[in-house]
């Protein structure tokens, strides 16, 4: 976990000292609810759901090559609350939810937005890059960490209230399928031998603020 931590924080920082005094560089901030689903499916009688939400808010940077297209990075944390499951085996399905909060997430994301002027006062930003969730799996004190990461998709609003500041909105959808905990890579091949279909995928929700410096 520590290795990913540090990858993104270099990037950010990369991006944030190489682009600040070559063009148009916004910072900013958002906040919403973040939630992450996990999947496995071998038919319509044997499934297990599992769903995961809370507060999500995250600190953001966008450099613009030009007035369409720009670099964007996001990083922040996503509280989670108790988590709800449903298993169905052989057709009977029982549903519980988790006596406790699942653990604090980090959210990261570095992507490509394209920017779409609605009006002189409206934009609609549509985005896409490399996504990803941080955290441990539990809160037992000897509970592994893992990084899921995937491709992620943005489509935001951005309301100009003046020359510097826009106020935004809009969804973010992770598509998470890679995973540096061994065990739960190791699960996922296991499944996928014995038929069962895995997805794993996280959905942001939020409003923010951006300042052009």
């Amino acid at each position: 976990m520590k290795k990913v931590f540090a990858i993104v924080l270099i990037v950010c920082l990369a991006m944030t000292a190489i682009f600040a005094d070559k063009g148009d560089f916004k910072i900013g901030a958002q906040a919403g609810v973040g939630t992450e689903a996990f999947g496995a499916k071998k038919n319509s009688d044997n499934y297990l759901k599992v769903n995961n939400a809370g507060f999500y808010v995250a600190g953001t940077a966008e450099y613009f090559f030009s007035d369409a297209f720009a670099g964007r990075v996001e990083f922040g944390i996503n509280t989670m609350g108790k988590a709800k499951s449903t298993l169905c085996l052989l057709g009977v399905s029982s549903t519980n939810t988790a006596d406790k909060s699942s653990p604090l997430m980090l959210s990261a994301y570095v992507g490509a937005e394209y920017n779409i002027e609605l009006s002189k006062t409206f934009d609609f930003i549509l985005g896409a890059g490399w996504d990803m969730m941080i955290g441990k799996l539990s809160d037992d004190e000897d509970a592994k960490s893992n990084a899921a990461m995937g491709l992620g998709l943005e489509a935001i609003g951005a309301l100009e209230l003046s020359k510097k500041v826009q106020l935004t909105f809009g969804v973010k959808y992770g598509i998470l399928f890679v995973n540096t905990n061994d065990d739960i890579a190791d699960a996922y091949t296991t499944a996928a031998d014995n038929d069962w279909k895995i997805s794993n995928g996280s959905f942001k929700f939020f409003a923010g603020m951006t300042f052009a410096l």
